[in-house]
Order: structure tokens, then sequence, then C-alpha cells
């Protein structure tokens, strides 16, 4: 896929021409250069961004994540139990 120099569109790399502008694509060696870069980094990009959506899901639950809670509460009722067994005393 390559893009137009005059426009910017999309267009396949068959063309000779941009279907959306006009423009020709029979003496533009420089453009076809500067479309395949582009190809090249959209690649790149889209590698990278798998690559960061696997971190996210592999690192986004944690043991700690639930185990935490569970003492939080467990220490509030040992608290609180503490306290009523003092006052019955």
């Amino acid at each position: 896929m390559f893009y137009c120099q005059n426009c910017g569109a999309k267009i396949e790399s068959a063309e000779n021409f941009c279907s959306f502008c006009g423009f020709s694509f029979d003496n533009n060696t420089e453009s076809s250069d500067k479309d395949a870069r582009i190809d090249e980094l959209e690649q790149k990009i889209a590698r990278l961004e798998q690559r960061q959506v696997k971190k996210t899901t592999s690192s986004s639950f944690s043991p700690w994540m639930a185990i935490l809670p569970i003492g939080f509460v467990a220490a509030f009722l040992g608290f609180f139990a503490l306290i009523i067994w003092i006052v019955r005393q």
C-alpha cells in the first residue's frame, strides 16, 4: 500500500495514478521509496502496539491485588473482636 504524493490518499501499488486526485505516478520513483518507508514504519508501530498489549494483559493481575484486601478485612475484624473481648472482661 502506498500513499499519493499529491493528496496523501492510500492507493494500491499496481495503480499508475491516484484515484482521488488523478496525480500520475509514472515518473515518481521517489514517492514509491517514501511509501515503502512509510509501510515499514507502520509495520514497526503495529508490532510495538502488539508488544504493549501483551505487557498490559500479562501484568494486569497480581496476586497481591487479592491478598491485600483480604488481609485488611481480617485485620479489621480481628481488631474489632479484640475490642469486644476487652469490653466484656
